[in-house]
């Protein structure tokens, strides 16, 4: 098994399927495991990888894109090597109940290639209540990082580039969840996509984990709101209920 974890080593439980927000699991990706598979074209597709597209308009696609992302390299050092926060920090919270951002964005990313990346898991947990007596929730990380094995980065690297804003004219499912969040590094830039393993499966991003909300912009090539493709990115890594 490809995992390497920060600090000491935990066990990771046999099971694929992520527990219900109140456990006090200590594994973090309980269920994370590499999900090595052939590809026809994997070398090409590893080769080209590192290409990332100028901000402007796909020709093939309506959709507008973020400007070009700027290398910042010191995050990772100035993170002490810890992808992934204790807690997420919530920013702008509309809901009230510690959803943070819901608008959905109005462009796609431009995003770096994610050279090596972790995943890390996150419950919720109260922090309040509101006026009315709704449930205000943080979000909590569950046991340590896990580094995501080469043979997924491919898998991940597609599903990031699916990333789009969100179409809500479906609807999405009213239940809850854990939350995953893929931290990844650029020679040192981190940038961190957080997952809602509930509802939609909304998609947030963050130029760093550990002090930019997810769904807020703060560094060229992000874009602030939610997209969809979260499913895609719990495919690519192997975790979240659905696997």
């Amino acid at each position: 098994m490809s995992v390497h974890q920060i600090s000491e080593p935990l066990a990771l439980s046999d099971r694929r399927t992520a527990m219900p927000p109140s456990s006090s699991s200590p594994s973090v990706a309980a269920g994370y495991r590499p999900r090595a598979r052939s590809r026809i074209g994997a070398l090409i597709g590893l080769a080209t990888a590192v290409l990332v597209l100028a901000g402007c308009d796909l020709l093939w696609s309506g959709t507008p894109t973020a400007n070009d992302p700027v290398v910042r390299p010191s995050e990772l050092t100035d993170a002490d090597g810890r992808p992934c926060p204790l807690e997420l920090p919530i920013g702008d919270d509309p809901s009230g109940h510690g959803f943070g951002a819901m608008e959905v964005a109005g462009e796609g990313p431009t995003l770096l290639v994610a050279i090596e990346a972790w995943v890390c898991r996150y419950n919720t947990f109260d922090v309040g209540a509101t006026a009315d007596g709704g449930a205000i929730y943080g979000w909590r990380r569950a046991g340590r990082p896990e580094r995501v094995a080469a043979a997924d980065l491919t898998d991940l690297r597609d599903a990031l580039d699916d990333l789009a804003p969100a179409d809500r004219s479906d609807g999405c499912n009213a239940d809850l969840g854990p939350r995953w969040m893929v931290v990844y590094s650029h020679d040192g830039d981190l940038t961190g996509v957080v997952v809602d393993d509930y509802g939609c499966h909304d998609v947030r991003l963050t130029d760093n984990p550990t002090t930019t909300p997810p769904g807020a912009a703060n560094q060229d090539g992000m874009v602030g709101g939610v997209l969809d493709g979260g499913a895609a990115i719990l495919e690519a890594l192997g975790v979240g209920r659905s696997n």
